[in-house]
């Protein structure tokens, strides 16, 4: 839609602040008011935005996935794939994943586009890492070494998790926050201070997680 397009060129042009109902009707030289026939607000527009963007990266890595011999590859085609796109589009990253996305148990009506388009791409890493485990289980921490409350939040989340243990789901959650956290710390650039081209020690810490879950990794 011609809408969200308009809204796309001002977030990669000037940020989200940038999205407005007025500035997108200007750049299609439309009334504000005319925009209301598609959009009910401005958080409507960001949330389709968002998740057009969400279906954007997913599409991509699910091709990226049916590409690989086994899951250790895929596994990095996909890690290696979120990086690729959040460094190639860098304001969609901020936007996408620069907002806490919703306790789907705390929403009373239907869930908005966005967070449904969140929960799609989430199910790429995911479903695999659940694939893996139940093809080969890991070694993963004993719920006393988690302690009660952690244990009790994760076993909450065990069906989402395809029925993973807390252990499991802990380490899922461990390796996913890392890899994240470092896909955002290199978009916003904050390693230039110790590395010039994050991209071979992402490579490392991916292999190390692959080999933590037991997969044959690609070599470097």
């Amino acid at each position: 839609m011609e809408i969200k397009s308009a809204a796309r060129k001002l977030l990669v042009e000037g940020g989200a602040p940038a999205i407005g109902l007025r500035a997108v009707a200007r750049e299609l030289n439309l009334s504000a008011p005319a925009l209301y026939r598609y959009f009910a607000s401005h958080d409507d527009l960001v949330s389709a935005l968002v998740a057009d963007l969400y279906d954007e990266l997913t599409a991509f890595l699910i091709e990226l996935r049916d590409t690989g011999a086994d899951l250790g590859e895929q596994l990095f085609l996909i890690a290696g794939g979120l990086r690729d796109w959040a460094l190639a589009h860098p304001a969609e990253f901020g936007l996408m994943f620069g907002s806490p996305v919703p306790d789907p148990e705390a929403v009373e009506h239907e869930l908005t586009p966005s967070h449904q388009a969140a929960m799609r791409f989430g199910a790429v890493f995911k479903d695999l890492v659940a694939q893996v485990y139940w093809q080969r289980p890991f070694p993963s921490p004993p719920d006393a070494e988690l302690g009660p409350e952690l244990v009790a939040q994760l076993e909450q989340k065990s069906e989402f998790f395809d029925g993973m243990p807390a252990g499991a789901i802990y380490l899922s959650l461990t390796y996913w926050t890392r890899l994240y956290g470092l896909i955002c710390m290199e978009v916003f650039g904050q390693l230039h201070w110790a590395l010039e081209d994050a991209g071979a020690y992402f490579d490392a810490q991916l292999r190390e997680i692959g080999q933590a879950l037991g997969l044959d990794c690609p070599p470097g």
